[in-house]
């Protein structure tokens, strides 16, 4: 039932992120800016953090937080395919606009998925238990926080300009958000 809820949980930051990254944002306190979701993509890295503690082995505990990754891809793909079936329909005066274009979004978000929440659970999966909470999503995020900013980017908006303001963006909202949701969510997760 934990995982269950910290799936759903996970699910909808991932949606809600690429539906955010439609627009790009001026990051407070600094000149940067970065794609709306770019927020949540702390939070979603914190999350799977959280999932490493729903079984009682590092193993099981990985494959709960693949099993989360893989839901969060396949409810990524399933929001790309709506939008663009929902798009394609004869419009009436209001229209989504440039929301159609979620699908490079998508597509990117996919990728990265891929790529840095994989190794970031791998990595997360390995420091259960040997080091505590804080450290493990800090350095988790250290390395996946770039990688998951340099696949996005270069897929969904074919560029690396927001590059800096995103991960920026992610490693505040890891330490404004991840962390503390970690310590405050990890005690409804223990096995």
């Amino acid at each position: 039932m934990r995982l269950a809820a910290l799936t759903g949980g996970y699910v909808g930051v991932v949606c809600s992120a690429q539906i955010g990254a439609q627009k790009i944002v001026n990051l407070p306190f600094t000149d940067r800016r970065a794609p709306g979701g770019t927020y949540l993509i702390g939070l979603a890295l914190a999350l799977i953090e959280l999932a490493h503690h729903t079984a009682p082995t590092r193993r099981e505990g990985w494959l709960n937080a693949q099993v989360m990754v893989a839901c969060g891809f396949a409810a990524s793909a399933i929001l790309a395919a709506w939008i663009a079936a929902v798009d394609a329909m004869s419009p009436d005066d209001r229209t989504f606009g440039a929301l159609a274009d979620t699908w490079r979004i998508v597509a990117g978000s996919l990728a990265a998925f891929a790529v840095s929440e994989t190794i970031d659970n791998g990595i997360g999966a390995w420091m259960r238990g040997r080091f505590p909470d804080a450290a493990r999503v800090i350095v988790t995020n250290a390395i996946s926080v770039p990688l998951d900013s340099l696949v996005f980017l270069s897929i969904a908006f074919g560029s690396l300009a927001f590059i800096t303001g995103q991960i920026e963006a992610k490693y505040g909202a890891t330490l404004v958000i991840g962390l503390p949701l970690v310590y405050l969510a990890r005690r409804l997760v223990r096995t």
